[in-house]
């Protein structure tokens, strides 16, 4: 009986040796975690001990620990990233034609050279009213 434990133990160890450094990874950076945040060594030594514990029962166990104990995170993920998306869409809703997709051809590009030409012609006529007006009142 005690040969089959044994036996038992050893198959065991040696099909989870992936557990067993894992445990001892997540117990050594626990343990450091809480005393660089302040924690007493008792409180420190006791949650590396669960987290080192942990994935040597069974890694579904640690994996459900760890979403329920880090699940704060998930709250404030999802809330920044709602933050983010609802800034996104509204610096696209100023923006006039955000969405919009364009097909220049010859006839629009020269269209739109007219377009800026009669501007300027525009443009430069009220200066030349303005400036004979101006002269107009200075002849006085």
């Amino acid at each position: 009986m005690i040969k089959s434990i044994g036996k038992e133990l050893m198959n065991y160890a040696s099909h989870n040796k992936l557990n067993i450094g894992m445990g001892a990874y997540f117990g050594y950076d626990t343990y450091s975690e809480d005393r660089n945040e302040g924690h007493g060594m008792a409180y420190s030594l006791a949650d590396a001990a669960l987290e080192a514990a942990l994935p040597l029962i069974s890694m579904p166990a640690y994996i459900a620990y760890e979403t329920l104990s880090n699940a704060d995170m998930f709250v404030q993920g999802y809330d920044s990233m709602e933050k983010w998306s609802r800034q996104v869409a509204r610096e696209q809703s100023n923006r006039a034609f955000a969405s919009a997709h364009f097909n220049d051809t010859e006839q629009g590009y020269t269209m739109r050279q007219r377009g800026m030409a009669i501007a300027q012609r525009s443009k430069y006529n009220m200066e030349q009213a303005m400036m004979g007006n101006e002269a107009k009142y200075m002849m006085r």
